[in-house]
């Protein structure tokens, strides 16, 4: 009789442990920029990338579970985000306007650099916007690089606009566009997954260098795990984190959109990078 009691009272305990444990762990909800490589782009029902990776590790070590099912495009995330209908922002740029509805981390998860890409080959030293004047310089339509470079764009260079990268890069591919500025490692996503990356470079100097942070909405109840995760953020390994983060979905995302008249997959495969084992 003894032995069973005890043996039932082990149990209890355990059982009384295990969902004490599972009460314990916070549940949020989060959304992210649905294409935008590799820092975050939509697969199926759910946001993946850097961002999104990055964004899960950090709150996990904070016991909160983020879930990152798809809601919706950019525009809707940002609604959710204000009405307190999403606890986190995974990945944007800070404004005005965001942060009346969300509390920013100030350390960055991320610096996003807009960089020129060329056709191998044609190489220039790029120091400032003016090294720019004269050239053909593809974009797509309705993408913006910031007023005041698109304003410098509109008037010191020959603006080809197509309805997306693709016909960009090709054009680029056969010299019939001297350059392309894009954020560097969505242009590095987006030529391997068109096979291009023997074909096209990016110049070293950035036109611009924006900065990502991570937020949460003012209406979210878990608003006091943020300076928990910002330290976290401030530890050595961090850094490291992002940039294999970064590599690994750069290759992610060139392999998904992998496409037999785009690109040999042997070539991508043969690149991959070693994994680092970190936090």
């Amino acid at each position: 009789m003894r032995i069973f009691l005890f043996t039932f009272l082990v149990q209890l305990f355990l059982a009384v442990s295990l969902l004490s444990a599972q009460e314990s762990t916070i549940q949020l909800t989060a959304c992210g920029h649905h294409d935008y490589p590799p820092w975050n782009w939509q697969k199926e029902d759910r946001i993946i990338g850097a961002c999104a990776e990055i964004t899960q590790r950090l709150f996990n070590k904070v016991n909160a579970r983020v879930d990152l099912t798809y809601v919706g495009p950019w525009a809707r995330c940002q609604e959710m985000i204000r009405k307190g209908q999403v606890d986190i922002n995974i990945c944007s740029f800070s404004n005005s306007a965001r942060r009346q509805y969300s509390d920013f981390i100030e350390t960055p998860i991320g610096f996003n650099e807009q960089a020129f890409f060329v056709k191998r080959g044609t190489e220039f030293p790029l120091e400032r916007w003016e090294d720019l004047k004269g050239k053909t310089i593809g974009m797509v339509i309705g993408v913006s690089i910031g007023p005041e470079f698109d304003s410098f764009l509109e008037e010191n260079t020959r603006v080809d606009a197509v309805p997306n990268f693709r016909s960009n890069f090709r054009k680029l591919a056969l010299g019939r566009i001297d350059g392309i500025p894009v954020g560097r490692h969505t242009g590095r996503s987006l030529i391997r997954s068109y096979g291009l990356s023997q074909d096209i470079v990016d110049l070293p100097t950035p036109l611009l260098r924006g900065t990502l942070y991570l937020s949460m909405s003012k209406l979210s109840p878990h608003r006091n795990l943020l300076p928990r995760v910002e330290k976290l953020m401030q530890q050595t390994w961090y850094l490291d984190l992002v940039e294999t983060l970064l590599e690994k979905y750069s290759y992610v995302y060139a392999l998904e959109h992998f496409s037999r008249d785009q690109i040999k997959l042997d070539r991508i495969q043969g690149e991959l990078p070693q994994q680092k084992v970190l936090p």
